[in-house]
């Protein structure tokens, strides 16, 4: 779904029982306003949840911890944080590294250190790298370890 958030994506999953089966025409594209600022969606139940955050109504509580959400999504997202670690890491696995993450939103972002085309190649060693972050710490890596040989070439005594 091009230009949306992770969050609006599970929400317009959830509410999908309220949507119009047909597609709208452009004049009633927008049909739901907000009573407060004007928001306008085309979705009844993103409407719904949008009008929440005016009034203040949190109908989703965490049995945890009795923290209050507008929406499921963040209900389900904040559960997510009671997990153990060894739960937590099946939630959303990695199937290249067997690497888990938290949400699906930290495993997408994971998931061009994968990628087939590696744009960022070391000159030292020839390691490359999908994302530039990952090539500087590269770098990092390097400039650390040149610097605690030298420092230990250093310290050794000269033999007389």
């Amino acid at each position: 779904m091009a230009g949306k958030t992770l969050g609006e994506e599970v929400l317009a999953k959830q509410c999908s029982s309220t949507r119009r089966q047909e597609q709208p025409t452009s004049d009633d594209a927008l049909r739901h306003m907000c009573e407060y600022c004007g928001y306008r969606t085309r979705i009844r139940c993103n409407l719904r949840v949008h009008t929440r955050r005016h009034t203040g109504e949190k109908p989703f509580l965490c049995d945890i911890c009795n923290a209050c959400f507008v929406a499921r999504y963040q209900l389900t997202t904040h559960k997510e944080r009671h997990l153990d670690d060894q739960q937590r890491r099946r939630l959303h696995m990695c199937k290249d590294c067997n690497v888990g993450f938290l949400s699906a939103r930290a495993l997408y972002h994971h998931r061009p250190l994968h990628a087939a085309v590696k744009k960022f190649q070391c000159t030292l060693c020839e390691k490359s790298y999908a994302q530039a972050a990952g090539y500087a710490q590269h770098k990092r890596w390097h400039r650390q370890r040149n610097q605690r040989a030298t420092a230990s070439t250093k310290q050794q005594p000269t033999a007389k």
